[in-house]
């Protein structure tokens, strides 16, 4: 693919990565807008996070399904697609963090437990009453959550740092594929993070039918894809 045609290719797919994102904002702000703004787009963004990822995942079976000359377009555009997912999952963090800096606004369903420390940090470690004692791990139903999406971040933020062909030479391509082939945990990460939230928030709009359709999907093109594969290196 010569320079111009790849720049152009690169621009119309950051174009259609944006697109993406207005048009799912818009779509799903009516079902957010009782809550605060921030808190509403933060949710929104994990949403868009997630839809994102599981883009990527598809592109390529479908790149397996496409004559060979629209590999290393397929190829660019994944690229492309999970740099928007890792901006949109970073922003979805940002803002949760801030708003834990005050009060939670979401009303989370919990058990009795020890009191929290304060700021960001509540989402992960309990600060038991007695002074001079260390935190401890919150193991509650959100605090697993929060840990898986914590590790996820640091997912996302890997493979969204290492999204060009500077990082890819610098890695080397075996130690950058490697990296990049993480993209199936961290979809499920993704996956397992938002369920136990959405069991966890109380009332809509949140249902598991959110996540669980679009992760069946991915599911079934990718299997079928593999069996595909798996068929034609029988023959």
């Amino acid at each position: 693919m010569n320079t111009p045609r790849r720049h152009l290719l690169r621009l119309l797919a950051h174009i259609m990565s944006l697109l993406i994102v207005l048009i799912g904002a818009a779509w799903m702000w009516p079902d957010f807008s009782a809550f605060p703004a921030m808190e509403a787009c933060s949710m929104i963004a994990g949403y868009l996070s997630f839809l994102l990822i599981g883009l990527t995942l598809l592109i390529g079976p479908i790149k397996s399904w496409l004559p060979g000359r629209w590999t290393a377009a397929c190829l660019s555009i994944r690229r492309d697609v999970g740099i928007w997912a890792g901006l949109t999952g970073i922003l979805h963090v940002c803002l949760v963090l801030i708003l834990f800096e005050g009060e939670p606004k979401l009303y989370m369903i919990s058990d009795t437990r020890p009191d929290q420390t304060g700021g960001w940090l509540r989402l992960f470690l309990y600060a038991p009453p007695e002074s001079g004692v260390w935190p401890i791990p919150n193991w509650s139903f959100t605090g697993v959550a929060n840990y898986l999406g914590a590790i996820a971040f640091i997912l996302l933020l890997a493979l969204l740092c290492t999204s060009s062909g500077r990082a890819e030479k610098w890695l080397g391509s075996s130690a950058w594929k490697r990296l990049h082939l993480a993209n199936p945990w961290l979809f499920l990460l993704v996956l397992f993070h938002g369920l136990i939230y959405i069991q966890s928030i109380k009332g809509e709009p949140h249902s598991f039918s959110d996540l669980l359709v679009f992760a069946v999907v991915v599911w079934f093109v990718r299997s079928l894809s593999f069996g595909r594969t798996v068929l034609k290196r029988r023959r």
